[in-house]
Formats: structure tokens, sequence, C-alpha cells
């Protein structure tokens, strides 16, 4: 049975994989494509949106995730001013990072939340080191004209495994979810845009998650994708650990990024 659990989680992460990486780059292909499938879809199939755990939060952050794709398709057919669409990008990041401090604050998660002001202020140094945001001559778009700091990266890795892995432990050892998160941020990493990469993906797999009651233990089966190693991880002390090295690996990053001395990727 671990054998078929452990082939189950790889598969279903290969598939996953593959999937986000074509419709990332159908997304690339042009920008009817990106209205297509990044602002109409979901409103075409939202009647197959169901009642799921923590949907009030999802849709949320889908609808916001929404508005930043919006905001791609305007930058790339130029109908504003890129200086104003910086502006634009800005606004979202700070509704973005306010939202999760509000909802970490509420929950009194104050490890997560200090990983996530971490995150926070990793992407201030950024914006605040970055031009204006460009269309490449491949048509595709580069937030603030600057690639994306390894710094920051791993501060959202960090940040991203913190949240997957404490804050909804209780899905776990159900690994739908967390497997599906961790191929979109492949896809992230390896993209020229790490953010419209990461949110593109992330957006799409909202929706699907809103269709597909991916938590449910049932969903394909209940020992598919069902990895009970990770059972461990619900126990309070496990939690703290990831948090506190999470948090540390984090302040490192964030000093090293503020330090000046930062790496951008060739």
């Amino acid at each position: 049975m671990p054998m078929r659990n452990h082939l189950s989680a790889l598969l279903f992460f290969l598939l996953v994989l593959l999937y986000f990486s074509g419709f990332y780059q159908a997304v690339q292909s042009s920008v009817i494509s990106a209205v297509i499938l990044t602002l109409l879809l979901p409103v075409l199939f939202w009647r197959l949106v169901k009642p799921v755990d923590n949907q009030a939060e999802i849709t949320r952050i889908l609808l916001l995730e929404s508005g930043f794709n919006l905001l791609c398709v305007v930058a790339l057919l130029h109908l504003l001013p890129l200086a104003l669409m910086d502006k634009a990008f800005m606004v979202f990041f700070v509704l973005q990072a306010g939202g999760f401090l509000l909802v970490q604050r509420r929950k009194k998660a104050w490890l997560s939340f200090a990983v996530s002001v971490c995150l926070s202020f990793a992407i201030l140094v950024w914006i605040s080191q970055a031009g204006q945001t460009q269309v490449l001559d491949s048509g595709q778009l580069q937030l603030f004209s600057t690639a994306v700091p390894w710094q920051l990266k791993a501060i959202y890795t960090l940040w991203l495994l913190q949240l997957l892995l404490v804050e909804y432990r209780y899905i776990l050892p159900k690994v739908t979810i967390l497997l599906a998160h961790l191929a979109s941020l492949t896809i992230a990493l390896q993209a020229e845009d790490f953010f419209h990469a990461r949110i593109v993906t992330a957006s799409h797999f909202l929706f699907l998650s809103l269709c597909f009651d991916f938590k449910n233990r049932d969903w394909g089966g209940r020992e598919f994708a069902v990895l009970p190693s990770l059972v461990a991880i619900q126990k309070p002390n496990i939690a703290k650990w990831i948090n506190y090295t999470g948090l540390g690996l984090a302040l490192l990053c964030a000093l090293h990024l503020a330090s000046g001395l930062v790496i951008f990727p060739q």
C-alpha cells in the first residue's frame, strides 16, 4: 500500500506539472488566449462551482488574482501607460500581502505572520530596486522590468511551504493541494516572470479547486495521493519546528536581499 500511495502521488504531481506547463504556454501564446483562459473560462464555467471547505477564502484570493490577470492583459494590449500599470501592480501586491497578513493575524498564527512580513518586505525591496514593467519582444510581460531575485524566490518558497504544511496541515496526509501548488511553483521558478507564471497557474488551480474538492480524502480514492508519513506534521511540535526553520531561513534571505548583495538570474 505505501508504494501505491507514493506512485499515485508522483503520478498526480507529474500530470499536474504537465497540465500547468501546457496551460501557461497557452496563456503566453497570445493575448486572446490569455483573455479566454484567465478571465473568461472561470466566468463561463462558474456554474460548476460547488460548496467546498474554505470556499470564502479561496473565492477571495481567486477574485484578487483574476484582477492581476486582467491587469496583465491591459498591459499587453497597451491600453494604459505602463507607468500607470506599475502603480496598479503595486496595489495588487499590497492587497495580496495585506489579505494574508490580516487572515493570519485573525487566526493568531504569529509565526506564519512573521514569514509573511518577510515576504512582503522582500517584495518591497524588489519593487524599489526595479524599473518600469516591460512587454518583451517575445510578447511576454516582465513585471517592473527586472527578474525576481533568488532571495525573493527562496522566501516565497518558504512562505508557501509553511502555508501548506502548517496552516493547512489538517488536509494531510492527502497531498493533492500540496503537490498542485508545488507543480505551479516549479513552473514559476523556470519562467522569465516568476510572479506572472505563479499567479496564472495558481489562480487556475483555485478555480478548479472550487469545482473539484481536492482536499477531500475520498477524491480520487481514499488512498490516492496519500502519504501516511506526513501525518506526523499534524503534531504541534513538528509544525512549530517547520515554522521556526522557515522563519529563520526567510530572515536570512531577507537580510541578504536588503544588504544590497542582490544576485539577479541571467
